[in-house]
C-alpha cells in the first residue's frame, strides 16, 4: 500500500434535518438484541432473518446511519466489494402517513473491532479509576480493552488492512482512504470523514 492508501478516517454522522434526521425515533419489530457497543460486536445468531422499523419522519434517503445501524442497498454493495465483515439484514421501513423510502435499507453492524494505535509512536493518556487511581487497563482492572482519556498524537499501526471497522481506541467507525473515495464517488450520503493525521486528537470527554 502507498502512503495515501494507508490513510484512515474517522466517520462522523452528518444529518441535514430532511432525509438524514438529527434524531431518528424508531420502533423495531422484532426488538433488536442487546449488546455492548464499546466492547464487542453482537452475535449474528441473536438476530431474526428480517426486521421492520417505523421511523417517525416524513423522509429518509441517506445511505449510512451509523447511530441507527441502518444502511442503504448502495452502501451494502460497497461493503460487499470491499469485503467488509458485517451483519446485514433486510429491513422494511415505514415512515409517517404510511410512506416508504425510495431506497431499500438493511440493518447493519460491523463485526470487525480493531485496536489500531501504534503506542510506541503515539502520545496518549490512559484513563484512571477515580477511587483507586489505577490505570483502566486489563492488567490492573480485568477489563477487555484499554480505555483512553486523550490521544494527542495518533499514529496508526502499519499492518491495518481492513476498510471499515470499529476502532477500539476512540469507539467510533474508522475507514480506509479507499472506502472514503468509493463512498464519495458513488455520491453516498449520511457521514463525513476526518483524517487521522498529526492534527487529529481524541478527547473522551469532549462530547460531554
Amino acid at each position: 500500500m502507498t502512503n495515501r492508501e494507508s490513510e484512515f478516517f474517522v466517520i462522523e454522522y452528518s444529518p441535514n434535518d430532511e432525509g438524514i434526521p438529527h434524531f431518528m425515533d424508531k420502533e423495531w419489530v422484532p426488538e433488536l438484541p442487546d449488546y455492548d457497543l464499546f466492547t464487542a460486536p453482537p452475535s449474528p445468531d441473536d438476530f431474526s432473518s428480517s426486521y421492520a422499523v417505523k421511523v417517525k419522519s416524513y423522509k429518509l434517503d441517506g445511505d449510512y446511519f451509523p447511530h441507527d445501524n441502518l444502511i442503504s442497498s448502495d452502501m451494502l454493495m460497497l461493503l460487499s466489494e470491499l469485503n467488509v465483515k458485517c451483519i446485514s439484514i433486510p429491513v422494511t421501513v415505514g415512515l409517517y402517513k404510511n410512506k416508504t423510502p425510495s431506497k431499500k435499507y438493511y440493518l447493519f453492524y460491523m463485526l470487525c473491532y480493531l485496536s489500531i494505535i501504534d503506542e510506541s509512536n503515539s502520545i496518549f493518556t490512559i484513563s484512571t479509576d477515580i477511587e483507586t487511581g489505577e490505570l483502566n487497563i486489563p492488567e490492573y482492572k480485568g477489563l477487555d480493552k484499554i480505555y483512553y482519556e486523550k490521544i494527542d498524537k495518533f499514529k496508526i499501526r502499519d499492518d491495518v488492512r481492513e476498510h471499515l471497522f470499529f476502532c477500539k481506541e476512540i469507539s467510533k467507525p474508522v475507514c480506509s482512504s479507499l472506502f472514503k473515495s468509493e463512498f464519495e464517488n458513488l455520491k453516498l450520503t449520511g457521514v463525513t470523514f476526518e483524517r487521522i493525521d498529526d492534527n487529529y486528537n481524541y478527547d473522551a470527554w469532549s462530547g460531554w
